[in-house]
């Protein structure tokens, strides 16, 4: 509002504030002040409290100005300067120079986002008086805005951006240097859609940060995320512009600062590691240390290189970070920590295992009769966990779900997708939920978080994608609930349904998931594998989803395997020489 303050706007393109095209309606009554002073200090209080009504009532009906266009004037004016405020002083009470006519010496002081100093500009007011009304008017101007300019009509705002920090991974090595027109990307698509690109600004980029739409700005992945850590602020010139945009005068100046490097958690060894064991799988796999939450790697099918795209505008689709499927049986670590925390059941909890219960069935119809607990778990015997659930409940597993980072955002910058567990409203939502089908979708970042929370000693670390945020997290299952799960997710591994991730020396926690899904009345299965090693001192946690790739434990968990092999060595490398 005008007279008080408003959050800082983007400056936009030249305009002309065009007063002549102004309604022709006829002015309000004017007010009937007696004398020329009380006139002039009415208008101006009018001015200052933004009562544009009654500041109308004191213009003279030549002006053809009410409140709704002195309303739009003063928005474009604000909008046009980057303001934040105006206010109007009357220097000196207002005197009549002859008949009829009086002036009153006056000062506007404009704050601008785009200058250091408010701007001060002097002038006088003119009032006349109007027998036929008994009362002084103000007699509007173009130049009434810009007192001692009569050619301004509009502020424009010259932004100069100073030097664009660079992307760098843990180790230091530039992911992404130079300036925004000549943006480069050393490791290619490598890294490249979790990277980003530099695209053009839209109407809301211009908005939030402080540019021009089409300028450009970081167009998607990290380079987005951390636009004003990496892009700094520009050095700004407030200038006054005539009727055709041409500079009449330079009022103001405030010095940019230019933009930060920006160090990740990404690490490039580990990278290559992930994305040639990925090969040309279609999916995505997220690699994170379950310690910190800090993102290690993040793999997504088709590879996007962010050298070919700088200034277009595209969305490169993430499947690591944005792709949602159903995360079948490997959501069971989630069903199972829950159920062990509230102790629903123990490892050695007797169960059935048939072939279908309740409308849930066995993978390709597998019967187990009667087992443990620990065994269902190892098998992944689906008929035995609705069974669970059932005992559990739609309460606390939701509640569980959603302690795990289910149907929330992450925090982190770096954008990502929402993973979902809808509140199971019938016995079959809650038994298919519980085993990853039903509506439940999880992201590959969502479930290595699962993976890296057990991991963790019960404690969920937010994701972290930048060094600029500290580590966060908080304990959702006990420390004895996460051991215990720990054992299970290695027999798992050892003699159950991902034996394919096993490790020579190293003991691999791990669970397998095929989600089922219906593809134009086709039957495909995504092929899931979630784990952690070594089992008893975690380094890496991971996630990877095969899209429609077959069986997690033929398809997943061999490629999960060979991350951990190649990873766990640039991992341990690391902090062998103090790398964190």
């Amino acid at each position: 509002m005008l007279g008080g303050t408003r959050g800082p706007v983007s400056a936009a393109a030249l305009v002309v504030i065009a007063l002549a095209a102004c309604t022709s309606t006829p002015a309000a009554t004017p007010v009937n002040d007696s004398t020329a002073p009380q006139a002039a200090k009415g208008f101006v209080d009018a001015w200052n409290d933004a009562d544009y009504d009654v500041m109308s009532e004191y213009l003279s009906p030549g002006s053809a100005l009410d409140g709704d266009d002195l309303q739009r004037l003063f928005d474009r004016l604000y909008d046009h300067g980057a303001l934040k405020s105006i206010h109007v002083d009357l220097d000196a009470p207002a005197q009549e120079t002859r008949t009829a006519v009086a002036t009153a010496p006056y000062s506007i002081r404009y704050r601008s986002t785009a200058t250091r100093r408010p701007v001060k500009l002097e002038g006088d007011l003119e009032l006349h008086y109007s027998g036929e009304d008994d009362a002084w008017q103000v007699v509007w101007s173009r130049s009434l805005l810009f007192p001692g300019e009569p050619e301004a009509r509009d502020f424009d705002i010259a932004a100069t951006w100073l030097r664009r920090g660079s992307i760098l991974d843990r180790h230091g090595r530039k992911l992404a240097t130079g300036p925004v027109d000549g943006r480069r990307y050393p490791y290619g698509s490598t890294l490249g859609s979790t990277v980003g690109h530099i695209g053009p600004a839209s109407k809301e980029d211009a908005a939030t940060y402080g540019v021009s739409p089409g300028d450009l700005v970081g167009g998607s992945g990290i380079e987005r995320g951390l636009q004003e850590a990496l892009a700094g602020t520009p050095s700004t010139t407030l200038r006054l512009v005539d009727r055709k945009g041409d500079v009449v005068r330079r009022v103001g100046a405030k010095k940019g600062k230019p933009g930060r490097n920006v160090k990740t958690t990404l690490d490039i060894e580990l990278q290559r590691v992930a994305q040639g064991a990925f090969g040309s799988t279609t999916g995505g796999v997220v690699v994170m240390d379950p310690h910190t939450g800090n993102l290690l790697a993040v793999v997504s099918s088709s590879p996007f290189d962010p050298n070919n795209y700088v200034g277009a505008e595209v969305h490169p689709f993430n499947r690591a970070l944005d792709g949602r499927y159903p995360p079948g049986s490997s959501m069971k670590v989630v069903t199972a920590s829950a159920a062990i925390d509230t102790g629903t059941v123990t490892p050695d909890t007797q169960l059935s295992g048939p072939a279908e219960f309740r409308g849930v069935h066995n993978f390709e119809s597998g019967e187990f009769g009667q087992i443990s607990f620990a065994t269902a778990l190892q098998h992944s015997v689906n008929t035995a966990f609705a069974q669970v659930a059932l005992k559990l409940g739609a309460k606390k597993l939701s509640d569980y779900a959603e302690r795990f980072g289910f149907n929330r955002v992450p925090e982190m910058p770096l954008e990502a997708s929402e993973s979902s567990f809808p509140y199971p409203e019938t016995e079959s939502d809650l038994m298919w939920g519980a085993i990853g089908q039903a509506r439940v979708l999880a992201t590959p970042l969502q479930m290595a978080t699962v993976a890296a929370t057990v991991a963790n000693d019960g404690k969920r670390m937010e994701p972290r994608i930048s060094y600029l945020d500290p580590p966060s997290g908080e304990r959702i299952i006990t420390k004895k609930t996460a051991n215990t799960m720990t054992d299970l997710m290695v027999s798992v591994v050892v003699g159950g349904t991902g034996q394919a991730a096993r490790l020579s020396g190293v003991d691999v926690a791990g669970k397998t998931g095929t989600a089922e899904v219906d593809v134009n009345g086709e039957r495909k299965n995504h092929a899931w594998f979630i784990c952690f090693a070594p089992a008893e001192d975690p380094d890496i946690a991971i996630a990877v989803v095969s899209e429609y790739g077959g069986i997690g434990g033929e398809v997943a968990a061999p490629i999960a395997r060979q991350i951990l092999s190649g990873g766990l060595l640039v991992v341990q490398s690391d902090e062998f020489h103090g790398i964190k």
